[in-house]
Parts: C-alpha cells; structure tokens; sequence
C-alpha cells in the first residue's frame, strides 16, 4: 500500500513561496566547480584533530615538499590504488590549487596549480563573514574561502549547481558548504593519514576527498545526481519502483500548490562507475538511497542535509552516510507539474530535470 501522505500539511508547506531559499556549491575563481555535490558537505563543524591539514603533507612517501617532476618513486603496494592524486603540497586552503604528485611508471608527475589559483582564497570583494543562503549578489565567478573552513560562492544556477545542468537564476545568489563534521579544516593533503573510512571531506563532487585504506585520497569526478532503481516513488496505483515507470505514468506532484496526479514527461538515467551514494533514514523510518547532489524540493542538494535536518515538513533525517553504490545507473524522473517534484519514500524531493523554463512553460498553458 501506498505510504501515506499528509495532503493538507504539504500543500501548507509548498505555500511556502513554493521552495525556499537557494544552496551554492563550488564554482569559481579558483576551485574545481561542482555539485555542488557533494558530494559530502553538512553543517557540522570542522575539527582539525587526527590529521594534518594543509601545511604539508606528513606521509613517508609523500615528503614535506614535492619532488622533481620525473623523478623516481616507490609505487604503492600490490592490490592497492589512488584514484587520481598520490600526495598534494602546498598551504592555499583549496584543495584544487595544491600542487599535486601521482607515481606514474615509477616515476612522479608533478601538476602545478592553475593560473586561476593567482587570486587569493578569500578575495576583497568577499563579505566579511558568509551570507545566508539565497541572499543575492552580483559577481557569479566570486568565490570565498572562510577561515573556519565554510565555502561560500555566488552562483548564476539554481540551487547553486551546475549538474546535469545549469538552470540560470537572475539574479545570482550565495550559497555556503560547511567542512562535514570530523573533517580536518583546512582540507586534509592527499597522502596524509586517515582513520575514519565514513569520512568524506571535498566541498565539490567534482574533487572528492576521501579517507580510503587509512589515506587521504583526492578522486575522480563523482557528479551523478539521480537515485537508485529501488527508489519507490508515489503514484496513484501506489508506491513503485523509479526504474519501472514510464513516459506517461501518473506519479503524485505538487502543482501549484495542490498535491496532483500528473505524467511523467521525462524520463533520466546516468551510467555510473564507482559511484556513492547518501544512505538515508529518515524518522518514520524510510530509506533513501540517492547521489550527494539530488535536489531537494527546495533546489538545495541533499549533501545539505546532516542528521536532525528537515527533508519536508513530514520527514526529518535520523542518520546519513555516504555508502558505495551498488547498481550501475542512477534514474529520475520529470513530472509533468509547476515544481518538477515527485514523493520518494514519502519524501517531496525535486527533480534534476526541472528548469526554470518548464515552469514557465506550464505557468503559460503551454
């Protein structure tokens, strides 16, 4: 049977100015821009205990400063593998304007950071301390680097995302990523030490940082933002599974602040390789199994989200964890309604194929 939903309490919610406020993730003078996902952002605070940060790296291999470009060097053991940078150096806080070192061949490839790194971290155009969420602003390549460790970007993309796609917002707006609870502020170096294998300490989906076999790792892009073929998505023949539906199919939408059965009129699936996921339960004790950057209904992606969040007013996050994914695509769907978004376990959750144009679309009867 299908899980129930409180149509009253939603409508009330979606009354609301419809969504809310805008999230930032990177973009940016300076730093790997991205999805915002990531992938691994929350409110918590950061802590600098159990690993160096970005005065060095302290591994044996690594060395305290980097090495001649092909000079030679001891690959890693047998079985084990970075997934792209070996050790980084250097003191800027952005992790992308390191130097980077990877043992390829036995000997090492050196990557200077890019000219974009020139400008200072926290540039003079920065307000003093971050502004909330959604606050506009006029420098959509401005991006400032806070001394406790918090991200804050001004974005021409709603929710703050460029992934799948960038959908404009005029004008642009600030959105803010804190460091994930336990992660080391500043970022950790890759080579260095690591002891929590949970953590994930990037502030872009387009630069993991990750804590693998005891090390830190800087990744490979992780930007997929859909959700799991299980996802069970409400419909008026009840809950089914995101992968079976169809172009055509009724799922339950909020449109125009009514809860209604509309179409699907899109349908998106990713390939995805090695990808992660957030593993979320949520207090009436649903699961969600969804990519880092997905959308809430609000825009804001669900990197967002720390345990004690709000996902809608029904739903509330009792824990959340980045787990391996174990499917090979991820899936979403459109709606055909004035807000994109469809219920998943229940939850109202946006859609990674909406756009501000489709909504004016549909405004228009078209």
């Amino acid at each position: 049977m299908m899980r129930s939903i409180d149509v009253l309490t939603i409508s009330l919610l979606i009354a609301l100015n419809g969504c809310g406020g805008e999230s930032k993730r990177d973009r940016g003078t300076g730093a790997q821009g991205g999805d915002r996902g990531m992938a691994g952002s929350s409110s918590g605070g950061a802590s600098t205990a159990g690993t160096s940060g970005s005065g060095g790296a302290t591994s044996a291999r690594c060395g305290a400063a980097p090495p001649a470009n092909g000079s030679p060097c001891k690959p890693l053991a047998s079985g084990a593998s970075f997934d792209k940078s070996d050790c980084s150096w250097g003191d800027d806080p952005r992790p992308a304007c390191r130097v980077r070192g990877s043992c390829q061949s036995g000997a090492w490839a050196i990557t200077q950071p890019s000219d974009s790194c020139t400008t200072a971290p926290k540039p003079a155009a920065c307000p003093a301390a971050p502004e909330a969420d959604g606050t506009t602003c006029a420098d959509p390549t401005l991006q400032c680097w806070y001394d406790d460790g918090t991200v804050c970007s001004c974005s021409a993309c709603r929710g703050a995302t460029e992934y799948p796609i960038c959908q404009p917002i005029d004008p642009p707006a600030w959105g803010c990523v804190k460091p994930t609870s336990g992660c080391p502020n500043p970022p950790p170096q890759a080579g260095d030490a690591c002891t929590d294998p949970n953590l994930q300490c990037g502030t872009s989906c387009e630069l993991p940082i990750r804590c693998v076999d005891g090390t830190w790792r800087y990744g490979q892009i992780q930007c997929p933002i859909c959700a799991a073929p299980d996802t069970p998505i409400a419909t008026p023949a009840g809950e089914r599974p995101i992968a079976d539906l169809r172009v055509g199919d009724l799922v339950y939408s909020v449109d125009r602040g009514a809860i209604v059965a509309v179409p699907i009129v899109q349908l998106g699936s990713t390939r995805v390789d090695h990808h992660q996921v957030l593993r979320i339960a949520l207090t009436d004790g649903a699961i969600l199994n969804i990519s880092p950057g997905h959308p809430l209904a609000d825009g804001k992606p669900l990197s967002s989200l720390s345990a004690g969040d709000s996902v809608d007013e029904q739903h509330s996050v009792q824990a959340i964890e980045l787990v391996p994914y174990s499917f090979d695509r991820t899936y979403d769907i459109l709606p055909s309604s004035s807000t994109g978004t469809y219920f998943a376990a229940g939850a109202l959750l946006g859609s990674t194929l909406w756009s501000p144009g489709l909504k004016a679309a549909r405004d228009g009867g078209l």
